[in-house]
């Protein structure tokens, strides 16, 4: 079993600011990770508990980042509300919340918080996101790699879904390298 993360936005400022002049804490998105903590999906996820509380999953370009697949979370945050919930009002700078049906299957727990799974996370970019540059297509390739199904399965959940924007969704999963027509060793 591996130790978790600590929970450092449940620390008062003062110490977290004194750790921080100490040099103990160090930024980790918007928020700090210890540093002797290496930077991983965990650390990552925990770093935002401040912003996305158990009521809610990092997902999108927020969720990319807790992955591994983005330099950045990017701003505002994004996270999904769970259990059929209304989204909360928020601050409209800090954290754009999304209503989305999640299946248990589409969520990835550590300590007590959530995020998509990289696979749904991929899928929500395809679909949800704006812009659709190099920064995204990049983030969908990185985050199919090494997930059991890997680019079959992101293909399997555009091709099945009934979602509007599926046309968009293939044309930006064609852009990625990884639609079925691609030769296998550019996948």
């Amino acid at each position: 079993m591996s130790a978790s993360p600590p929970r450092i936005d449940r620390w008062p400022v003062a110490v977290r600011s004194a750790a921080r002049l100490r040099g103990v804490l160090t930024g980790c998105g918007p928020g700090l990770r210890g540093i002797g903590w290496p930077e991983s999906p965990a650390v990552r996820l925990v770093a935002l508990a401040a912003w996305i509380g158990p009521e809610l999953a990092a997902c999108g370009t927020t969720a990319a980042w807790v992955w591994g697949a983005r330099r950045d979370p990017g701003h505002p945050l994004h996270a999904a509300v769970l259990g059929g919930r209304r989204a909360r009002s928020t601050e409209p700078s800090a954290l754009r919340v999304h209503e989305y049906r999640l299946a248990p299957t589409d969520l990835v727990e550590f300590d007590g918080l959530r995020v998509t799974s990289r696979v749904r996370t991929a899928e929500e970019l395809l679909f949800h996101e704006r812009e659709f540059g190099p920064a995204e297509r990049a983030s969908c390739r990185l985050l199919v790699l090494g997930t059991a199904g890997g680019a079959d399965a992101l293909r399997a959940r555009v091709e099945g879904s009934r979602r509007p924007h599926r046309a968009r969704a293939r044309t930006r999963l064609r852009e990625c390298g990884l639609s079925e027509d691609q030769p296998p060793l550019t996948r």
